[in-house]
């Protein structure tokens, strides 16, 4: 036994009632005393051989083995005499008994089974990976879902309304004044869809990555004016003071039209959000190397727990949709996407039901890709 024991590449020892060593295999020495002689450690305790804390708790182990005669059966732990923080053990440790069944000391095996916990750990960690990405998908589900519900409503309200006063229009009573007024209700309408559909194809041209920028040198303060001049009979509607401060006029390369339908997904949606007789205030300045553009509503906030998502696909908070206020969820996404076309940022802070302020921050020269 002893011979076969000797030549073992597990590691085994036996010690006696005081946890001194009467036997160590060679797997024992090869891991934790390398270049000893086995039989140099008899009598030897681990306190000879390992550090204080790695003793301490082996010497805890076998004292209360020793007391009790209950095994610890492949408890598997950390290696804390390497110092790996990767190595991990599995170690069996029991009462040795003479043949009248009396504890006359301890025995032990340890085995490195840190290639199986690195693969387990790993298995485990693509199962968590995988399980979120399925959850990721079944939340991109319903929230396409939703979208194509959102769509279809807000296809089907313009549509409906326009046939409807095109109907008005053939009728041979309707005066002047009145056709005009259908006029320009079916004007609104087919802008409202115009807008709908080229953010859908902002979003393919997004996905399939063939969104193009047609960079010149843009006077933006002449943007922004325009955006809000476009915006102020939306505003007025619901008597918003919609305002534009702009000190400065940075001139800068950047694609005009985008900046204009990021200023008016950012106008629209603040004058959305925003309650009757509320504010709505655009801003331009200059910071160092950065022309900053910041739109601030007096409006119904961004709650806290939806701030970070409020630029994902298709994304609505509960708000919106319990206040029932139209939209696709695609505004911001398409914002954020025109800024980063432009080697830009875009944030939001916001306090819930005391308004929100975006603010884009765009480079006054692009860097060189």
């Amino acid at each position: 036994m002893s011979n076969l024991l000797s030549a073992t590449w597990e590691r085994v020892y036996f010690k006696d009632l005081l946890s001194r060593f009467l036997f160590v295999s060679a797997g024992w020495i090869e891991a934790y005393a390398p270049g000893r002689d086995p039989a140099e450690l008899r009598g030897k305790t681990d306190f000879d051989v390992f550090t204080q804390e790695h003793a301490s708790l082996a010497f805890a182990d076998e004292r209360e083995i020793i007391r009790t005669g209950e095994p610890v059966v492949e408890r598997v732990e950390r290696e804390t005499y390497t110092g790996r923080p990767d190595a991990w053990v599995s170690t069996t440790k029991m009462a040795l008994r003479n043949e009248r069944g009396e504890i006359i000391g301890t025995f032990g095996i340890t085995r490195d089974v840190t290639a199986q916990i690195t693969a387990e750990n790993a298995l485990a960690r693509q199962a968590g990976e995988l399980s979120a990405q399925n959850e990721r998908l079944r939340e991109l589900d319903r929230l396409k879902d939703e979208f194509v519900a959102l769509v279809s409503h807000e296809l089907r309200t313009p549509l409906t309304s326009i046939i409807g006063y095109i109907q008005l229009l053939r009728d041979e009573r309707v005066t002047g004044m009145d056709a005009d007024h259908f006029a320009d209700v079916i004007q609104r309408n087919a802008e409202r869809l115009l807008h709908l559909v080229d953010d859908l194809l902002f979003l393919s041209q997004m996905q399939s990555g063939t969104l193009a920028l047609e960079v010149c040198d843009t006077h933006l303060a002449g943007v922004a004016a325009e955006a809000v001049q476009k915006m102020r009979p939306y505003a007025a509607r619901k008597h918003i003071e919609l305002t534009l401060s702009a000190p400065v006029d940075p001139h800068l390369p950047v694609d005009a039209a985008r900046m204009a339908q990021l200023l008016g997904n950012l106008i629209s949606n603040a004058v959305k959000f925003t309650r009757e007789d509320g504010k709505v205030e655009v801003a331009l300045a200059v910071e160092g190397d950065q022309a900053v553009l910041t739109v601030a509503d007096t409006g119904v906030g961004v709650p806290a727990a939806d701030q970070e998502r409020i630029f994902e696909r298709f994304f609505r908070t509960e708000a919106t949709t319990r206040r029932m206020i139209p939209g696709t969820g695609l505004g911001l996404t398409i914002s954020k996407a025109i800024v980063e076309a432009h080697q830009g940022t875009i944030i939001v802070r916001s306090d819930e039901d005391h308004g929100s302020t975006f603010i884009v921050r765009l480079p006054l020269a692009l860097a060189s890709r």
